[in-house]
């Protein structure tokens, strides 16, 4: 029995070996493209699987959209663009689901991790805006238990711009917790009890990966109180999720596709929502190149680092929303479901507000809360840019993230989501959405099929370059001052490093 164990251990450890050196690290865009399920495995699937539609001299955007699924691995997306206020592209196909082979529809909605942080931060700008938070006070001034254990002096402005060194409190937010038919209580205590992860606020940067939302939701429910319907009451019954339907997405019209907390199979039921595909932990440690040196280290197989804390609050992975009871927990820096058109057109109202002077105003934002977004960010005080989460150097503002400084080698040649003007988010697998003033555009892209790179993924990058050089083209027409093309479309060093590596990720040339 010793010589068949030993047998059995010797051969897995060459077959692991074996693997791991013939690994092909395109899995998601490449090996998986050879199989019968894909988009582009099916007959005619350019005309019956792609629909939407652009506005006249918008096409080479749909153009890219459609290379996405010819070779860059894409499996469903959409896409959607607005120029000065008036939607120029929006675009969806393929499939909901691989499995089942499911169309891709209008309203389908999908999980877009991260990128709902910045759907999120529209909460605390439209309190601002009203008069009911300033981002400069403490928040021990309106959540007078968030003081414990030394975070007394925390701002607003410095809590939600990643700075605390709250991202991986211990002990741990859990699912239960967030279930519980108590779980405001519950969460208000548990979050003012922790411990930050370094003396001052300030000190450095670390990604609140799942942490923000959960003190965003807190800053609503402490400063939305005279709408509770109970003037006895000391807090607001309006979680974070709730506040932005009634107060945002309801008047934009756009409540039944973007939700933070999806309601129940009655109102939405699970043929509206994308399924996620995305790598297996084992996959995730294979090198690749798209991920920062060490990142999945801490991630995966640290659990305690402050990174592997970071992402366990609750610990949840990126299939794990593809569960109902996950999509319908208010999760609000992860958990959002939404669809292309809905994120688009929150920033569309925010860039608006910006280009108009507060003429076209839906959400009623001030120009303080506006101006902070296009504030410089400020770095941490002990580490620079650098981020202690994600290993990589960026700018963090509030709760939207653009641009970053990279590493000396590549200084020059990328920003983080290669947009240095404006500001939003992306998430995990390759969402993106924000709005650039200058070029007077908001834009969200949403996928089910998850990419490797943690910023950039190059079926984004593609979109963009050509939506900038449409900008551009229709600037030159009307004698306006061009934009700065070059930056707007050089994507993150870490991307660049990967398409190099497999080219036809890049975007189409301009014939």
């Amino acid at each position: 029995m010793e010589n068949v164990a030993a047998v059995a251990a010797t051969t897995f450890i060459a077959w692991g070996i074996y693997t791991y050196i013939t690994y092909d690290k395109r899995w998601w865009w490449s090996i998986r493209m050879r199989s019968p399920l894909e988009v582009s495995a099916r007959k005619n699937w350019e005309t019956e699987l792609i629909h939407g539609t652009v506005a006249p001299g918008w096409e080479l955007v749909r153009d890219e959209f459609v290379q996405n699924f010819r070779c860059r691995g894409e499996l469903g997306a959409a896409c959607c663009i607005y120029y000065r206020g008036e939607k120029v592209v929006d675009l969806w196909g393929g499939y909901k689901n691989r499995k089942t082979q499911s169309k891709w529809e209008e309203k389908t909605m999908v999980p877009i991790m991260s990128t709902g942080k910045g759907i999120s931060a529209f909460a605390i700008l439209m309190l601002e805006s009203r008069n009911k938070l300033n981002l400069d006070e403490k928040v021990s001034m309106y959540w007078p238990d968030f003081a414990q254990n030394g975070k007394g002096d925390i701002t607003v402005a410095q809590l939600i711009d990643h700075s605390a060194g709250l991202a991986g409190i211990n002990p741990p937010v859990t699912l239960q917790m967030l279930q519980h038919e108590n779980s405001k209580e519950i969460m208000r205590e548990h979050l003012a009890k922790a411990s930050m992860e370094w003396p001052n606020a300030g000190d450095y940067k670390g990604y609140m990966a799942m942490m923000l939302g959960f003190y965003e939701s807190v800053i609503v429910q402490m400063t939305d109180k005279e709408e509770s319907g109970n003037a006895s009451d000391t807090v607001s019954h309006r979680t974070i999720g709730k506040y932005l339907h009634d107060e945002a997405f309801i008047p934009l019209g756009i409540d039944d596709e973007i939700y933070i907390g999806l309601p129940d199979k009655t109102k939405v039921p699970n043929e509206r929502i994308a399924s996620l595909e995305a790598m297996t932990r084992p996959e995730m440690l294979w090198p690749t190149g798209s991920y920062p040196d060490g990142f999945m280290t801490k991630l995966l197989l640290q659990p305690n680092s402050y990174t592997g804390r970071a992402f366990r609050n609750p610990s949840l992975m990126l299939m794990d929303y593809n569960r109902r009871e996950v999509l319908q927990t208010e999760i609000p820096a992860a958990g959002c479901v939404a669809s292309a058109r809905s994120v688009a057109t929150m920033y569309s109202a925010a860039e608006r507000a910006i280009n108009t002077d507060g003429r076209i105003n839906p959400l009623g934002l001030s120009s303080k809360a506006l101006g902070r977004c296009l504030q410089p960010a400020k770095p941490g005080r002990n580490n620079g840019w650098i981020d202690e989460i994600l290993g990589v150097e960026w700018y963090v503002l509030l709760s939207f993230y653009i641009i970053h400084l990279p590493p000396k080698e590549y200084q020059g040649t990328g920003r983080f989501m290669s947009a240095p003007n404006g500001f939003g988010t992306g998430g995990a697998g390759g969402s993106f959405g924000y709005c650039d003033p200058e070029a007077e555009i908001a834009y969200s892209y949403v996928m089910n099929r998850c990419g490797q790179l943690i910023v950039d993924d190059p079926r984004d990058v593609a979109l963009r370059d050509k939506m900038y050089r449409v900008v551009q083209e229709l600037r030159k027409r009307e004698g306006r001052d061009l934009l700065d093309v070059s930056g707007l479309t050089t994507p993150h060093y870490l991307t660049q490093r990967y398409v190099e590596v497999h080219p036809a990720l890049a975007p189409l040339p301009i014939l």
